[in-house]
């Protein structure tokens, strides 16, 4: 009898599962928890796809994996779509994917698109006078693409350079009728150590006072 108690006493001080919740580092930094991933994602958060809310839209995925201290081949080691497959053409490609992208990028990605999701909910006068000015020009759209780096494999410290994660927005060199002008990239980056990176409010909120300060500047320039 004596024996079952210590048994069961033992078993009720033994130590919780571990939480599955990723745990925040910091504003715009997050530790990737890439066990906890399958290849439809991760169960914490939403699966991702495109959507459209307040008249903007997000209309496609990009990772970029960078390996061993080369820089990425683009556009041959790109991966596309929201869960990129080795061999599987995503939609609106033409060639199929050349790999799988990993796990805690796939954790990372789903974790910028639920805060773009809120981003694109919320407040955001400084981006709505940006695409109103963009649309007299025919410069600038409401259109959102998810970039994702994976910096996982890559050497530390990485020779090329590491990106930072930001919103920016990207414009084709050359315009190519019927395809946008180009796109408001949503970039997160996780690092060497697991780190996911997203957009933080100091640098959406500095990037977007700077654009909208060139985009009044070249309206009156054009009177």
């Amino acid at each position: 009898m004596r024996s079952a108690v210590l048994v069961l006493l033992a078993a009720c001080g033994s130590s919780p599962a571990p939480s599955t919740t990723p745990p925040a580092t910091g504003s715009g930094e997050h530790v990737a928890t890439a066990g906890m991933l399958g290849a439809a994602g991760s169960a914490s958060f939403e699966r991702m796809a495109t959507f459209q809310d307040r008249g903007y839209e997000l209309t496609g995925a990009e990772y970029w994996p960078y390996t061993g201290s080369v820089d990425i081949k683009y556009p041959e080691e790109v991966l596309w779509g929201f869960y990129p497959q080795q061999g599987v053409v995503p939609p609106g490609e033409s060639d199929p994917n050349p790999a799988s992208a990993r796990p805690a990028a796939i954790e990372c990605a789903e974790r910028a698109w639920d805060e773009l999701r809120a981003f694109v909910a919320g407040p955001h006068e400084k981006l709505d006078r940006i695409v109103e000015l963009g649309a007299k020009t025919g410069t600038i759209v409401p259109r959102f693409y998810l970039w994702t780096n994976d910096y996982s494999q890559a050497s530390d410290p990485y020779p090329p350079g590491v990106r930072e994660a930001r919103l920016w927005w990207w414009a084709r060199k050359t315009p190519e009728p019927p395809k946008p002008p180009g796109y408001w990239k949503w970039e997160s980056t996780l690092d060497q150590k697991g780190v996911c990176h997203t957009p933080r409010p100091a640098q959406i909120e500095a990037y977007l006072t700077e654009k909208l300060a060139e985009m009044e500047l070249q309206q009156r320039a054009a009177r």
